[in-house]
């Protein structure tokens, strides 16, 4: 049946006649079981068109190989793959007997396959030199870890070698099935082998456009074997894996000219698959020990002078290992404080190299944690002759930014405060930086910490401010990153109870540039400050003005955020701060003559903060300008030719209502009677529905007093 089945067709009944033939080899006899082996390969000869379906079928029946168990006992470290200059591989290999009961048996077993079936896999390999075939591959590895391991080493680097040299091939057919072949290989022999194969493809992919396959197919079977992260299994060949990457994404330039000649033409060098190689290599070592060495590659060439090309791959190349890392099930959050201190302050070192030793005393001192109070790191990254040296510290910077973003910061886990607590200090001193990545990222990442009930605020407070206060008024660009991250620390710490900015700092802050274009470059973070000032209750001149623009902007602004946040800025003005009675008036005159704006959304604006004045000023001043705000209603009302604008005036007109005492109530019933009796038509349906509206109100926001 298996024979019969047409290609392309019927491939479920394949599979279940395939597994059902391996199943019954699994129960054999050895003589039994060795025949049926051996018939296959004679099927092969007679019926080569059926070579691939019978090659399947052999890797089933030597998976339920069952006359003994073959397992490999490796050592990490110079035993466990070392390759020479020849190809050869010495592997540790240990043959245990299970089902045989002597070691005739034995011998005659690693015999039959040794010097029959091994030669008709030899044969098969040979005559379809010119074809990958991943099937063969297979079978021969998977016979080979049935045999004793001297055979393995003779036989191994043939197969791997005979696979590599496909990759030269400038069809890009020949060599996607080579990856999918290697990819298979090191499946079936464990990554203990993954050594051994990317040398003997170091030694094949030498030069040129070769560089950039080796460095495309290092990331495939990678991709293919590590699914899911393996902790630990990558670090006895770490080295070597560096080296692949670095001279795919760091080739020299006359490499580099050659690959462009033919870059259009192969997907190779289209894209580099190395920073995402690095990705995987960062999620799969130890941390712990293996974390330095991953950034070797790029520490090594930050001594070098950097073009600004190599210096974005670098960038590139650290952002992939911070990705990497931050999947790593190895990393812990003490050894990953550790290692950030350490590079955070070796870069802060460069810089002022002359407060090293006060700022570890001071950040073990104010910790408590022996752990991070002790570090000194014994192998500095970072060379005092480096060009770019703050790379690594944005690196560093942005891995702690993520880890406190991603972790929950309670208030009360005191082992984590006592983590975070030193590194208040040092970021604190990144804000004096002249490197505008580092401040940015500082930052970021004293954001999350102000909230939280660190020692160190309160010492470093007066440093951050003043640090806050010079970034802000010096930054020419009110949109640019590093001035965003500036307002959002300054917000932050204006809603810290603990750490106070002074009246003259906060007048200084409201005179900062990105106030004074207010209109013109609206910005939601700019907003978020305000908000945080007049929340502080700040009285000076410039606050009642600021205030004024605001209320425009809320008018004005297209974009909802602004005008929500705008709505949320004026309202706690004009709730909090102590107004004149004209000063009062004037906002209220200009939120009435905005019930015409020109744009919808601007009228909406308006009815929605008159909504909020009428539920939450005291009643005596609703009361007071209530017929004016009545009358402005009713005009709208009666002429806004938006369903929705109609629909709110209408509910604020009701609301207002149910507020007023019942004098105004009758001067608003006298007004909706006089224009439903006048001569005006475009009033009357105004009026009917405002008469309407006082009606209802009768009996529930009014009172006895009114219906006597």
């Amino acid at each position: 049946m298996l024979l019969e089945i047409q290609d392309g067709k019927a491939e479920h009944v394949r599979s279940a006649c395939l597994e059902a033939l391996a199943s019954i080899c699994g129960n054999m006899e050895w003589k039994s079981y060795y025949g049926f082996l051996m018939r296959c390969f004679r099927e092969i000869t007679l019926k080569s068109v059926k070579q691939k379906v019978l090659l399947r079928l052999i890797c089933s029946v030597l998976d339920h190989f069952h006359f003994m168990e073959t397992h490999s006992s490796q050592v990490v470290g110079d035993s466990i793959a070392d390759v020479s200059k020849s190809g050869t591989i010495e592997m540790l290999t240990s043959t245990v007997l299970h089902t045989c009961s002597s070691s005739a048996e034995v011998s005659e077993i690693h015999a039959c396959l040794h010097k029959n079936v091994l030669p008709r896999i030899q044969k098969l390999l040979v005559s379809d030199s010119d074809n990958v075939n991943v099937n063969i591959s297979l079978v021969a590895l998977k016979l080979l870890k049935l045999l004793p391991s001297d055979v393995m080493e003779s036989q191994l680097p043939s197969i791997v070698h005979r696979i590599s040299n496909f990759f030269k091939n400038r069809l890009e057919s020949i060599r996607d099935e080579a990856r999918v072949a290697l990819a298979a290989c090191l499946k079936e022999l464990g990554l203990e082998y993954l050594q051994f194969i990317v040398k003997v493809l170091r030694a094949t992919l030498k030069r040129g456009y070769e560089l950039h396959v080796l460095g495309y197919t290092l990331n495939f079977i990678l991709v293919k074997c590590l699914v899911h992260p393996v902790s630990g299994k990558l670090d006895y060949c770490l080295g070597e894996l560096l080296s692949v990457v670095e001279n795919d994404i760091l080739g020299d330039i006359s490499e580099q000219k050659e690959v462009e000649k033919i870059a259009s033409k192969m997907k190779e060098t289209r894209k580099l698959k190395s920073f995402e190689t690095l990705k995987l290599i960062a999620q799969n070592i130890t941390f712990r020990t293996q974390a330095l060495k991953l950034l070797s590659p790029v520490t090594a060439r930050l001594q070098k002078h950097l073009t600004p090309k190599v210096k974005l791959k670098l960038e590139s190349m650290l952002n992939n290992i911070a990705a990497g890392i931050e999947c790593n099930p190895s990393v812990n959050q003490t050894d990953l404080f550790v290692f950030l201190y350490g590079l955070i302050e070796d870069g802060i070192t460069y810089e002022t190299r002359n407060n090293r030793g006060s700022t570890v005393a001071s950040a073990s001192k104010q910790s408590g944690d022996e752990s991070i109070g002790k570090i000194i790191t014994s192998g500095r990254l970072i060379d005092s002759g480096s060009q770019s040296s703050h790379l690594i510290t944005v690196f560093a910077l942005g891995l702690l930014q993520n880890r406190m973003k991603d972790s929950k910061l309670h208030k009360k886990d005191e082992q984590l405060l006592a983590m975070l607590d030193p590194f208040v200090s040092l970021l604190t001193e990144c804000l004096t930086s002249k490197y505008e990545d580092i401040i940015s990222a500082a930052l970021k990442c004293l954001a999350p910490l102000v909230r939280l009930p660190l020692p160190s605020l309160e010492s470093q407070a007066d440093k951050i401010k003043t640090s806050l206060l010079v970034l802000a008024q010096g930054s020419i660009n009110t949109s640019s990153p590093l001035m965003q991250s500036c307002v959002r620390l300054l917000t932050g710490l204006l809603r810290n109870t603990r750490i106070t900015l002074s009246t003259d700092q906060l007048h200084l802050v409201i005179q900062f540039p990105l106030f004074i274009d207010l209109e013109r470059n609206p910005s939601i973070f700019a907003l978020l400050l305000l908000k945080a000032i007049v929340t502080r209750k700040l009285v000076v001149h410039e606050i009642y003005d600021l205030v004024s623009r605001v209320a425009e902007l809320m008018v004005t602004s297209q974009v909802e955020p602004i005008r929500k946040k705008c709505s949320q800025i004026l309202l706690q003005f004009l709730l909090d701060y102590r107004l004149s009675e004209k000063r009062l008036q004037q906002h209220l005159d200009f939120l009435l003559s905005n019930l015409r704006y020109e744009h919808s959304t601007g009228r909406e604006a308006v009815l929605e903060m008159l909504h909020a004045i009428v539920i939450k000023f005291p009643k005596t001043i609703v009361d007071e300008h209530s017929q004016a705000i009545f009358v402005h209603l009713v005009v709208c009302l009666a002429n806004d030719s938006d369903n929705k604008v109609r629909s709110m005036t209408g509910a604020a007109i009701k609301l207002l209502i149910g507020r007023v005492s019942s004098h105004s109530f009758h001067s608003i019933l006298e007004y909706s009677l006089s224009w439903y009796l006048g001569g005006k038509q475009h009033l009357w349906s105004a009026a009917a529905q405002a008469l309407g509206l006082a009606a209802a109100a009768l009996d529930h926001a009014v009172g006895p007093g009114i219906t006597g």
